[in-house]
């Protein structure tokens, strides 16, 4: 309603979220509140009566749910862009927070991170800090233009547990450690795709049979197991990979390792929009780099979460995200 629209424009001042040239007023409307979501979900780590306990994760996602029926309220014109569902938002918000390190998590409680700030291209991305300090937001992630003096800024590969060394170097290290063995008949194997397109998903049945080491897994889901392969003369040769390298979609590192090392890797599109930045991700990254970029972006739809593929940056912590990916070896390509 325009009677509030006085205060979705405060929010938006207060955070820096700018509005896109081709961006209508509700899907704008739409990510201010996201952010506020978050935010307010962040703000509800301090509802405390007693320093010593942590509030409770129910509390947590329900003040993101509460803030959200009250905006849809207040603005009824939003309602068909976040559906029905809030626990889906609550739900999104906090394993987002939660993956990124920006709240601790112990059974059934929720505690704010430390204080620890990072830096790319003039963006200090910060964590933990008080509310009373002043900060933009990008997504649901909270960032500065200039340092804080009494606070040590170090490297965001440290700050959020992305990889150290470029997809062709960690690629090099696993293939030069791997303990190679005649395949057993009994595996049952999946292969890794390796040339494009893969619209028909990531895996397929057939090896790849050039000679150059790939990526297989066990078809079946419980307790899967992913090896390392290649081609020798007429037989599959194997690797056995840690589980610690592959649980929880961190398998991922190795297979956009693999992909970039034979030139197949999809590059992630984007488009400029004055002051923002829409990106669409042709191949899904590990589960650090892909919590990050999250953290600092806005889906493009807010049902049925999540919605990985294409997301919304403002576009200053855009060139300073698409800096730490292409340090690594991802590439980015202007649509």
């Amino acid at each position: 309603m325009k009677k509030y629209n006085g205060l979705i424009c405060e929010i938006a001042d207060e955070f820096h979220i700018l509005k896109g040239k081709e961006e209508t007023e509700e899907v704008w409307k739409c990510r201010v509140i996201y952010s506020l979501l978050g935010r307010m979900g962040y703000a509800s780590l301090w509802d405390t009566v007693d320093d010593l306990k942590s509030v409770s994760t129910v509390h947590f996602k329900r003040r993101i749910r509460t803030i959200l029926e009250i905006y849809m309220e207040m603005y009824p014109e939003i309602k068909r862009f976040y559906g029905d569902e809030s626990e889906d938002i609550s739900n999104e918000i906090y394993n987002i927070f939660k993956d990124t390190g920006n709240i601790y998590c112990q059974p059934y409680e929720v505690s704010p991170a430390m204080p620890c700030i990072s830096e790319s291209s003039g963006i200090f991305f910060t964590r933990g800090l008080s509310l009373e300090q002043s900060q933009y937001i990008s997504g649901i992630g909270s960032y500065l233009n200039t340092p804080l003096a009494l606070i040590k800024t170090i490297k965001p590969k440290n700050m959020f547990q992305i990889q150290e060394n470029t997809l062709s170097v960690q690629w090099k290290s696993l293939i030069s450690n791997a303990l190679w063995k005649p395949m057993p008949e009994e595996l049952g194997l999946e292969y890794l795709r390796i040339k494009p397109s893969f619209t028909n998903g990531y895996w397929n049945s057939m090896p790849d049979l050039s000679g150059s080491p790939s990526l297989a897994r066990t078809k079946r889901i419980e307790n899967r197991i992913y090896y390392l392969y290649r081609k020798e003369e007429s037989k599959l040769l194997v690797s056995q990979l840690p589980e610690w390298m592959t649980t929880d979609y961190n398998y991922r590192a190795i297979s956009n390792s693999c992909l970039a090392s034979a030139g197949y890797l999809p590059e992630t599109l984007y488009h400029i929009d004055e002051e923002i930045v829409t990106i669409r991700i042709n191949y899904l990254f590990p589960p650090p780099e892909l919590n990050f970029l999250k953290l600092y972006s806005w889906p493009t739809s807010y049902v049925k979460l999540p919605h990985d593929f294409r997301r919304i940056f403002q576009r200053s912590v855009f060139w300073a995200v698409k800096n730490i990916f292409e340090s690594i070896g991802y590439r980015f390509t202007e649509e």
